[in-house]
């Protein structure tokens, strides 16, 4: 089979296609024939931190084509499912290729009605989105949702309309969490039309500064305590005056994994906590991963977690309830990947993801 190999050249990624043998799954995996794969921009950020060339790609839907002997004994799935899937990052048999390796844990049907193209947007990004909502900051999952009831439980999300900023607004919103504070910028229109008015939900524009955004968030909570944040952009030390704006033993979850988080400029009584998406698969962080958990038992459960996770969002494509992000697709297949990335990097993908038709 043919595959991509993603290298960290300068100043942007370059690809090569290669021609491998086709991968057997291991009892707990499902071999995918790949129709659809979708980039991230850990796709190449993680090859320059560690300067390796691999098949970065950990998007993917397509057809089951083979399963391993626990994952048949199940009955979940059967060759020819349409299927999407999150594959463990920089391991063989990636998204990348004419067929990918995946662990049926983090697999999922795809329902009728829904494409390849928008259910290769949701596997790693969604889970990315859920993990520091549902576990790190330990918020109530969306199938155990809130009651209206409840007091308002605020929650701000910077970088909302980013892939992973909108996911998470799609999840807070399914598991009934308001008020809402999205910050996000020229391409806000998407991620608006998930936000209830009502409930106090609003978006803010993060392109007037710091100082005014700050004031912008304290004036659209009205008052209340704000323990719960996001800030899935995480560049440019923007979780410094998000920091700013909590309540003391408040929280707010980052996403880069090569910075320290300990300007002088953040309270001492609001907690940066580090997501690590690929604790899905390992439950466990990296021994470099900074901000380590203060118990490593809280984390092994994200396995567990992201297994009733996917069939939820499963579940949740087929009643309507769910969707995709918006994607763009580009055109070549696996040649594609290149163009795909270096427009990532350039910073060119504003409200979208790019997606490649491999198998089509």
């Amino acid at each position: 089979m043919k595959q991509v190999v993603v290298s960290p050249t300068k100043p942007l990624v370059s690809t090569e296609i290669v021609d491998v043998e086709i991968p057997s799954p291991g009892d707990d995996q499902i071999l995918i024939q790949v129709i659809i794969a979708s980039s991230n921009p850990k796709d190449f950020k993680h090859l320059y931190v560690r300067g390796i060339s691999v098949n970065s790609g950990d998007d993917v839907a397509g057809y089951v084509h083979a399963m391993g002997n626990h994952v048949a004994l199940t009955n979940e799935f059967k060759i020819g499912d349409r299927v999407a899937a999150f594959h463990p990052m920089l391991t063989p048999g990636g998204a990348y290729a004419e067929y990918a390796l995946v662990p049926a844990a983090t697999t999922f049907l795809i329902p009728k009605g829904v494409s390849f193209e928008s259910a290769a947007t949701i596997p790693l990004t969604s889970m990315a989105a859920a993990l520091p909502l549902f576990r790190r900051q330990e918020l109530p999952a969306p199938w155990m949702k809130r009651s209206s009831n409840e007091p308002p439980l605020p929650l701000i999300i910077y970088g909302a309309s980013s892939a992973l900023g909108t996911f998470a607004v799609k999840l807070a919103r399914h598991a009934n969490i308001h008020p809402i504070i999205a910050i996000a910028g020229s391409s806000a229109s998407y991620v608006t039309k998930f936000l209830d008015e009502s409930k106090g939900d609003t978006v803010i524009d993060y392109r007037q500064g710091p100082d005014k955004l700050k004031a912008a968030i304290k004036a659209a909570l009205k008052g209340l305590n704000v323990y719960h944040a996001l800030d899935c952009f995480s560049e440019n030390k923007s979780w410094v005056p998000l920091s700013q704006v909590m309540s003391p033993g408040g929280t707010v979850s980052v996403f880069q994994g090569i910075e320290k988080y300990d300007e002088l400029d953040i309270p001492s009584n609001v907690r940066i906590s580090f997501s690590l998406v690929g604790t899905a698969h390992t439950g466990a962080f990296l021994p470099n991963s900074p901000r380590q958990p203060a118990d490593p038992e809280t984390v092994r459960g994200d396995t567990e977690f992201a297994y009733v996770f996917y069939r939820y969002v499963s579940r949740m494509l087929s009643t309507g309830e769910f969707e995709g992000h918006p994607y763009e697709i580009i055109p070549g297949g696996l040649n594609g990947v290149r163009t795909g990335l270096q427009k990532l990097q350039r910073g060119e993908a504003k409200g979208v993801k790019y997606v490649y038709q491999v198998g089509e």
